[in-house]
Parts: C-alpha cells; sequence; structure tokens
C-alpha cells in the first residue's frame, strides 16, 4: 500500500488535473494517468448510474463494448458489477474475473472481460452525499496484481472524483436539457410559421375566390333574374316562386362572397365587419335575432396583422354560426375587451349552452380551437354566458 505521503501527493495532483476539463474523456485520461502511479492498471472505467434504471460507461486507454460510443446505456440488472452498484457489497477484489463466479451469472454482461483480457480487478462505489451514484473499476491483464491494501486507495481515488463526475453529468443533462427544448421550439416555431403561411395562403385563395364568384357567378344569376323580370307578363305563381327562390340564391351567394372575400373587415374594421355578418345571419335564418357588438378597445383587433385580424373575425363567425345553427340562440353579443396585455374577443349566446364532455369537429368547435392555435391565440369554450347559454372567448397576448 502507498505510505500517505505519496497518496495524498497523487490525489493532489488528480485533483489538479481534473479540475479543469469538461470533457468526460479527458478527466478519465487525466484521473487514471495520476493514479497509475498509486495502482498500475491496463484499464480503467467509470460507470454512472441513472434514476431508469440504466448507467453509462466511460473507459480510458482501452476501450471495450462497455463503453459509451457502442451502447449508452445499458441495463443495470445484467451488469456484471451490479452488486456493487446496489449497495449489496463495499467493494469487488478479484484475482483472476474470468473465473469469478460474481461475474457470471445469467444475462451478465461479461464478455468484456474476456474480449480485453481482464483478470485481476478492483471495483468500488462512487458515492456522493452518501447515495451512490456509479463505481470505479481498475483491472490489470495479469492475475493476482491487486491486494486488499489496494481497495482502500482505489475508495479514496473514487471519494475525489465522485463530487466532480456527478456535476459534470448535471451539468451535462442541463445542457441537453436545454438544446432539447431550444430544437423543440425551434421546430414548434417552424410549425407555426409555416401554418401561419399556409392561413395566409388559403385566405388569398378565398378572397380570389370570392372576386372569381362576385365578378362571374353572381353577374350571371344577375341577368337570369333580369331576364325572367321581362318574361312575368301575367305575373304567373310558378314565375313568383322562381323569383323568390332565385332572389334568395342570390342572398347567400352574396353571404358566400362576403365570407371569402371579407370585404366590409377591410374596409371598414372588425366591429363593422362582425355586425355586418350578425345582420346577414338575422336575414338568413329569418327569426327574430337580437344582435350586440361592443369594442371597448377602440379598435385595438384592427392594430393586428391582417392575417391575424382575419383569423379572428373568423373565429368569431365560426363561433356567431354555431349559436345560430346548433343552439338555435336568439341573442347574441360579442364583445372586444383589453384585460392587462392580452386583448379578449368574446361570443356570448343565449342558447341551451354547450355538452362540454361530448365536444366534436361536427360543430364547428374544433374549427375554432384550430383556427386559434395558428395565430397563437387562446381560446376557451364554456357555458358561463351571462345570456345563459354558451360563451366562447378568444385572448391573444401582447397583442
Amino acid at each position: 500500500m502507498p505510505n500517505p505521503d505519496e497518496a495524498l501527493a497523487c490525489f493532489l495532483s488528480i485533483a489538479q488535473a481534473i479540475a479543469g476539463p469538461t470533457d468526460y474523456e479527458q478527466v478519465l485520461t487525466n484521473f487514471a494517468d495520476g493514479l497509475r502511479t498509486l495502482i498500475p492498471h491496463d484499464h480503467l472505467d467509470i460507470v454512472l448510474l441513472h434514476p431508469s434504471g440504466t448507467q453509462i460507461c466511460y473507459e480510458a486507454q482501452l476501450q471495450t463494448k462497455w463503453n459509451h460510443t457502442e451502447n449508452p446505456y445499458r441495463p443495470t440488472e445484467n451488469s456484471p458489477i451490479r452488486d456493487v452498484l446496489r449497495g449489496e457489497v463495499d467493494s469487488i477484489l478479484t484475482e483472476d474475473a474470468w473465473v469469478d463466479p460474481r461475474f457470471h451469472f445469467e444475462g451478465a454482461d461479461s464478455k468484456p472481460l474476456f474480449e480485453a483480457n481482464l483478470h485481476s480487478r478492483i471495483i468500488v462505489p462512487l458515492r456522493v452525499q452518501g447515495a451512490i451514484t456509479g463505481s470505479l473499476a481498475i483491472s490489470s491483464h495479469q492475475i493476482g496484481v491487486y491486494q486488499s491494501d489496494l481497495v482502500v486507495t482505489a475508495q479514496g481515488a473514487a471519494d475525489l472524483v465522485a463530487a466532480y463526475l456527478f456535476a459534470l453529468e448535471r451539468g451535462k443533462e442541463a445542457r441537453d436539457a436545454a438544446v432539447a427544448e431550444s430544437d423543440a421550439r425551434g421546430r414548434e416555431a417552424a410549425l407555426r410559421l409555416g401554418a401561419l403561411r399556409l392561413t395566409e395562403g388559403m385566405e388569398r385563395e378565398r378572397q380570389r375566390l370570392g372576386m372569381d364568384l362576385h365578378d362571374q357567378t353572381l353577374a350571371d344569376l344577375a341577368r337570369i333574374k333580369r331576364r325572367m323580370a321581362r318574361l312575368q307578363d301575367g305575373d304567373t305563381a310558378e314565375l313568383s316562386e322562381l323569383d323568390a327562390a332565385l332572389e334568395n340564391c342570390l342572398a347567400d351567394l352574396r353571404g358566400i362572397v362576403e365570407d371569402m372575400k371579407p370585404g366590409v373587415l377591410q374596409l371598414f374594421g372588425f366591429a363593422d365587419a362582425v355586425e355586418a355578418h350578425l345582420q346577414r345571419c338575422v336575414i338568413h335564418y329569418r327569426r327574430r335575432i337580437e344582435t350586440k357588438v361592443n369594442d371597448s378597445t377602440g379598435g385595438q383587433v384592427d392594430a393586428l396583422s391582417d392575417t391575424i385580424r382575419t383569423a379572428v373575425y373568423r373565429i368569431v363567425q365560426e363561433a356567431i354560426n354555431n349559436a345560430l345553427k346548433h343552439g338555435n340562440a336568439t341573442r347574441l353579443s360579442v364583445e372586444v375587451l383589453q384585460k392587462g396585455d392580452a386583448l379578449h374577443v368574446r361570443v356570448d349566446d343565449n342558447g341551451p349552452g354547450i355538452d362540454l364532455s361530448a365536444l366534436t369537429s361536427d360543430n364547428g368547435l374544433e374549427n375554432i380551437r384550430t383556427r386559434a392555435e395558428l395565430i397563437s391565440a387562446n381560446v376557451a369554450i364554456s357555458n358561463a354566458s351571462p345570456l345563459g347559454g354558451a360563451r366562447i372567448e378568444i385572448s391573444l397576448t401582447n397583442a
């Protein structure tokens, strides 16, 4: 066994050698080189435990299939030194690991012992704050090289390096987590940007279709109506019914055009566009519907980008249509308000409410959620309307 002064000098030298590097391989190489003066060896490895029941192995000098580059995480259950890692023994000292039954059991990952010609071995635990965090294994190609006194020296070296390796591991985990989070945010941002561009493209296509319908289909229908008016000599009942049906068709088509090409939104702003949509709905459903639009923000929605403003308008349209079609509402209220740094748009109705446990895409609510996600808005769907029915509320932070 080395004398205390020699051991102390060696440990101080090791501490200085491993204090600077943050790379596992370099730390382990410096550690192995320093320890060789006290414990000659042909192979040295550090095993670090993970909460998942796996371990990762870093080796100095001689590399085996235990190494993290071969298979990063291996099950501790199959480790030939699992008794030390579990804390069931304080250490393992063997003259020849090839024939020592402690290293060989069903499923044992002991093949590298033979491939790397590892016979004499010392294995001691790494501990941090009393908990076992891994192990230090020192091996020689020769049989019967190590004696029991060197186990104490090996444990001292393990105690010296354990805390440093633990700090490196936590730092690595923090860096990996930060990189993963950054990558995830980057992917999410890219997907959101792609979806936003897709939404912009779809909106442009809707507007193109709206202009085509306006310039061609509506014009054709209007000409047909004028011709029918000239043919209505005897004012027959059949022609009158056909004229009324055509008038309804024109009204519906104008509504479709306005939905796809929201001219009122572009020309007069959000509140007027919502008011115009409500008025079209009143005519379409032919029942008494009380409506109210209130913007207490002074037009903050119109300060948003065209894409986001249009998306908010589409959400409100969907909410209104949903309330009238599925909820048979007779009172509707749309309110725009500011809460702190968030802009809120509420749609309230006096319908029977929504079965929140059975939401499906059939009633348009999933479309509302999807549109909200595309513009990074939050949407809350509840039965908390002061009118007695449902409330759909969109909020945009830092709007």
